[in-house]
């Protein structure tokens, strides 16, 4: 619309005599002030629908624009157009062409619709999207539940654990974050804390947990330094295709992609790493207990050996992860005849493999830095004491 009254503008400019200047003037501002009144006086909300009657597929090609698109019947469930049924249309392809297309809707969806209401009353509905969150509650509560179901007490600790993983993340991390908080002291703070809630949480307060709780931060601010440090040097500028495109939006925010690069390095390796420092540290513990006259630098010396063991499955399954997540990009990559050396500058693909190494290394990190900690904190050959040792006639008796 914009671009139509300017073009107007243009060609009334040519059109209209130089004299008088006035006149030319009047002329050129009433036009686009009465469109751009017109234009103000649209009104539109989006409102959650249900489909009522689902119509057929048909295929339209407008100017070698293929679109696919579905007839549809739906009832507004929510607002001020709370039971209104309209007949619409939704659009399933995705591209130009119709290569893409999305599944069509049946009777009984849920679904997202724009209303769009003009200064005569006129009002146009069509549905933009299908309302997903309900599948992604109940999926979320499947796996809470088997959680507890297969883990019983211990589940239910881990349920108490993730849910407060979350909220951190939201509350804490995302919300200082979007208050304009440096991203890279958000993400490690928030790291801490989910740390030390969760090890706390799931193995009490011991020297344990205070290893695994070291091991991990200190395999997490191992990945987000190396990710940092690789990625001044390879210039990464942490914008995706689609922060670029969600930035345009944006007028009063402006968020650091360098950091957010960071940041998310360090939310993804937390897991493995945590996961790995915990290993570590429960087999560490387990043979002291039962081996508590093992000298320090055996202790570590095993802690090692078990951690090379964990290092190759849990390296794989990042790398895996990152990969799984790439596949499609890279399959269109390949499609537009990319070479591999072309593919692998990409800086949307860079950033996966950035992240996919540099939490590798972070779980690699984690092995020696728990394993040191955990040997250096009993070093002491009487740390544990097994059952007393005394022994009056042949019985057992407490140590005196």
């Amino acid at each position: 619309m914009i671009n139509c009254l300017i073009v107007n503008i243009e060609a009334t400019e040519e059109n209209i005599p130089v004299e008088p200047a006035k006149e030319q003037s009047s002329e050129m501002f009433e036009e686009p002030t009465e469109a751009f009144s017109i234009e103000n006086k649209l009104t539109t909300i989006t409102a959650r629908a249900k489909v009522i009657e689902a119509g057929q597929v048909i295929e339209h090609n407008i100017e070698n624009i293929k679109e696919v698109t579905q007839e549809v019947k739906v009832i507004i469930t929510g607002g001020e157009y709370k039971g209104e049924e309209f007949a619409t249309n939704y659009v399933l392809s995705y591209d130009i062409e119709g290569k893409i297309v999305g599944y069509k809707l049946s009777d009984g969806n849920n679904v997202i619709v724009q209303i769009t209401e003009d200064e005569s009353g006129n009002i146009t509905a069509i549905v933009i999207d299908v309302v997903r969150s309900g599948y992604i509650t109940f999926m979320f509560i499947l796996f809470l539940g088997s959680i507890i179901l297969i883990g019983g007490k211990k589940g239910l600790k881990a349920v108490l654990a993730l849910l407060i993983t979350f909220l951190a993340i939201y509350f804490i991390l995302i919300k200082l974050i979007f208050q304009g908080y440096s991203a890279i002291w958000s993400s490690v703070g928030t790291a801490t804390l989910i740390t030390i809630s969760t090890l706390v949480i799931i193995g009490g307060i011991n020297k344990k947990v205070l290893t695994a709780g070291i091991g991990t931060l200190g395999g997490v601010i191992s990945a987000g330094i190396i990710a940092s440090i690789f990625s001044y040097l390879a210039k990464m500028s942490g914008a995706c295709e689609e922060a670029i495109q969600l930035s345009i939006n944006m007028t009063t925010i402006n968020f650091n992609f360098r950091e957010l690069l960071f940041s998310g390095i360090i939310i993804a390796s937390l897991g493995a790493c945590m996961d790995v420092g915990m290993s570590i540290a429960s087999s560490l513990d387990e043979l002291k207990s039962k081996m508590s006259e093992i000298h320090w630098k055996e202790l570590f010396k095993s802690g090692m050996n078990i951690g090379k063991d964990i290092i190759g499955t849990m390296s794989n399954t990042l790398i895996l992860v990152y990969v799984g997540s790439s596949i499609t990009l890279i399959l269109l990559f390949m499609a537009c005849n990319m070479s591999i050396i072309d593919i692998l500058n990409k800086e949307t693909l860079v950033e996966e493999i950035l992240s996919a190494i540099a939490s590798s290394m972070g779980v690699v990190f984690t092995v020696p830095i728990t394993a040191f900690t955990y040997s250096l904190l009993n070093r002491d050959k009487t740390i544990y004491n097994s059952k007393p040792a005394n022994k009056i006639n042949g019985k057992r008796t407490l140590k005196l």
